[in-house]
């Protein structure tokens, strides 16, 4: 009988202590900093950048969709100048997405010496009507946000025709649940260049290590960075493009939950400190 009442005492005190600490995880979870940004079911930057695509989940409120420096050359005739033959245009070449996501541009094709201005259109990919423009996009500015219907599209370039990539937005039945989750993704030199000088003689510090410190000074968590190389310009010193300043590149996947305002704001002068030009 002692056995017993020891026993069921025994259990009672386990349950509470088992209660308390599910408790206990429960309110620290709930006032913890941690930004639960869902990474594992967003795509690696080696994944993005191998298959030249991004598959966004349900969690992502907002895409901003990069446009890679040196992205007005043509790269059926020039491809010696581009960062890569990977995600030469934007970064990703394709995006799909859940219906309810919002999309928009940055454009980091640095303008030394010469500006070259982007305006991308949306066209239905069946129809080809436009549906969304841009209008100008000066190095560093961001487009309005858009939000696309279930369908295929395809952004293109209005004055560089060859700047081609895909949107797929898919039927989503929690389009309307509010969702604060931003995701982008940036280019960087992988290691210091030589030459962080613009043809101004303005410096631009930004390289990976850089950005491993700004990002999260600046409400972003790194969720992912894949480092690769592109030398293929045989008359060029190092067979790179000068203006890259490098032939070795990381890509790195972000994610914040701050404003839309706020965080194109921000991206705006981290791609000006980028060294490229």
């Amino acid at each position: 009988m002692k056995t017993n009442i020891l026993f069921i005492i025994s259990s009672m005190f386990l349950a509470a202590i088992l209660c308390l600490s599910i408790v206990s995880n429960q309110l620290t979870e709930g006032i913890s900093p941690t930004i639960n940004t869902n990474s594992k079911s967003i795509p690696s930057a080696q994944i993005v950048y191998n298959s030249q695509s991004i598959t966004l989940p349900k969690s992502v409120g907002t895409f901003i969709w990069y446009i890679v420096n040196e992205a007005h050359e043509d790269a059926h005739k020039e491809a010696q100048k581009l960062m890569s033959n990977h995600n030469p245009d934007y970064l990703p070449t394709k995006v799909v997405m859940p219906e309810g996501v919002s999309l928009l541009f940055l454009d980091a094709d640095a303008p030394w010496d010469t500006p070259h201005p982007h305006t991308i259109q949306i066209k239905n990919k069946g129809s080809g009507k436009v549906v969304y423009s841009t209008g100008k996009l000066d190095y560093t500015n961001s487009s309005k946000p858009i939000k696309l219907p279930v369908g295929k599209y395809i952004a293109e370039d209005t004055i560089y025709p060859w700047m081609k990539g895909s949107i797929t937005v898919l039927p989503n039945q929690d389009k309307n649940m509010d969702k604060t989750l931003t995701i982008g993704a940036f280019l960087a030199p992988t290691n210091q260049v030589s030459n962080n000088k613009d043809n101004d003689g303005g410096v631009h510090p930004g390289w990976s290590s850089y950005y491993k410190d700004v990002f999260p000074k600046n409400g972003f968590k790194i969720l992912s960075e894949f480092n690769f190389h592109y030398a293929v310009c045989s008359y060029c010193p190092g067979k790179f493009w000068p203006d890259q300043k490098t032939a070795d590149h990381t890509l790195i996947i972000y994610s914040t939950t701050q404003s839309i305002e706020q965080a194109v704001q921000k991206l705006a002068k981290m791609v000006r400190d980028d060294a490229y030009i």
